[in-house]
Order: structure tokens, then sequence, then C-alpha cells
């Protein structure tokens, strides 16, 4: 484990997102070295409806995952910006006894992690990784990765998912959800950070969530997301992309499963929308 749960708190309850977000931004202070805050204010944003992380699609994933999980199954979560994929594992698996690793490359969210009441019949573990660094080898029955790719470099993208691949059991699948969007304009780039910044904020206000800590400083790290977020939009255009991008790993794809569109933003008079696919692939030399 990252970090062992403080004996003198309560354990977090996966459904509380308003004190997952306090968690978040707690421990965030002195962990979130290299995510810029990204992982100090995203349980804030999650409980707003700002962003919806896995379970915007859990429509199409839990079925899928309670379909795919069998007893004693080993899974691997490759990226976990909070508890909420492991949440959604947990409850898709209902009582069937799983194993659970969560790897993330910042320790935040694994802190987070670590403070959770558990589900009796999920055993858990975390590792803070570079998943360019897995060296895993038929391990994982499932490996589950939710928005992952846009967080890596274009040039580690296909080298991460060989490795995911190596890392599977013979008979093991990979569960890769991913969305699509168009490339920015000119113009629509220049609007961006205002123009998210500005909904996030009306959002959270809506909402009544409550900040997690002083204004500024949110909002610092608000700025920071944002201009992350732009960089993030236009790197799979379509469904096919990622599809393609899985078969040059050296991954089979059976099925891929369209899942939510997100909320349209506004950006100079237009409107820019990310759609969600739920990819399951194997390793086909197992077959």
């Amino acid at each position: 484990m990252t970090d062992d749960p403080d004996p003198s708190r309560d354990l977090l309850d996966p459904s509380d997102l308003i004190g997952l977000a306090a968690a978040g931004w707690r421990l965030g202070q002195d962990r979130c070295a290299g995510c810029g805050g990204y992982h100090r204010i995203w349980g804030t944003l999650r409980a707003a409806g700002v962003v919806g992380g896995p379970g915007a699609d859990e429509a199409v994933l839990a079925p899928l995952l309670a379909a795919l999980l069998k007893p004693a199954d080993r899974v691997f979560l490759a990226g976990s910006a909070d508890p909420g994929l492991l949440d959604l594992v947990a409850r898709a698996a209902g009582q069937i006894p799983l194993t659970v690793s969560v790897a993330d490359l910042c320790a935040t969210p694994l802190a987070v992690i670590a403070q959770l009441r558990r589900q009796a019949a999920t055993s858990v573990s975390t590792r803070r990784l570079d998943l360019a660094d897995l060296e895993d080898v038929g391990q994982w029955d499932l490996i589950l990765s939710h928005s992952m790719l846009p967080f890596v470099p274009p040039t580690q993208r296909l080298e991460i998912l060989v490795r995911l691949r190596r890392a599977l059991a013979p008979e093991g699948r990979l569960v890769l959800a991913a969305r699509t969007s168009a490339n920015l304009t000119a113009t629509e780039a220049a609007l961006h950070d205002q123009a998210w910044t500005a909904r996030a904020r009306k959002r959270i206000a809506d909402a009544g969530v409550p900040l997690p800590g002083p204004a500024e400083a949110f909002d610092a790290d608000l700025a920071t997301f944002a201009a992350r977020r732009q960089g993030q939009l236009g790197g799979f255009e379509t469904a096919e992309m990622i599809a393609r991008l899985l078969e040059q790993a050296g991954f089979e794809v059976l099925q891929s499963l369209k899942s939510q569109e997100t909320t349209r933003l506004l950006l100079g008079g237009g409107t820019h929308s990310r759609q969600s696919y739920v990819l399951v692939a194997r390793d086909p030399s197992f077959a």
C-alpha cells in the first residue's frame, strides 16, 4: 500500500463525494508533485458534476464488468484519479472475491483510496507507478483503464499498451475507456480555458459543493486543470483511431461500445463535445 489508513480518522465512504473531495484536497497538499494540483481538485469537480469520471460510463461499464469478472480474478486499474473506478469495480463484482491493484503516477488518489472503507470481498493494494515502467507479465485477469491515454505523451502510448498486453494473463481482457473529440481550432483554443473555468465555477456554485480550501488556491489549480484539459483534446477523433492503436500494440479488439457524450462546451459561437467509448481487447497469441 502507498499509504496506511490514518487510525485517527473515520474511513471514507466511496459514495460520499464531498468527503472524498475534502480528503483529496487535504492529502494532495504534499503529494500532488507532478500533476499541477489535478488530483487535489478532481474530487470537488466530480462532486459538482464538472467531470464525470468512470461514473459517466457506468451504464456501459457496470454490466460489462459484471459479465467479465470471475471469483478470485486479479484486477489491475491502470490509472485512477480518485476511488471512483475502484468503487465501480467493487459494485459490479458484488460478492465476487477479487484482488485489485490500483496504480497511478500521483500519490494523492492512492492515499485517498487507502482511507476507504473496504468491501469484504475485495482485497485492495496500491502502487505508485509510471505505466511506462510496468513490468508485470501474465499477471492480471482483467486490466481496466479509464481516460488514461490522454495523460500519456503520444510517443509513449503504444509502449504502455504493449506493456499492458504483456501484463494480461492468458485468458485476460483489457477494458479501455477513452473519449474522442475533434481538434480545437485556433479560435476555440484561445477561448477554451476561460470558457471551461467559468462553466466549472458555475456548476460548483449551482451544485452547492463547498470549496475544499481557500478560493485563491483552488482557482489556481482550476486554471492549471483547464490548460491541461485543452492539451488532451483532439488526440483521438474517432473510435477507430483508438482501436487501431490497440491493434498496433498487438491486441485483438473484441468489442467497441459507444458510451456517453459529454456536455457541450460553448466556444466562440460553436460547441465542442467529447464522445466516450469502451473497448474490450485481448492478446490473440493466447487464443
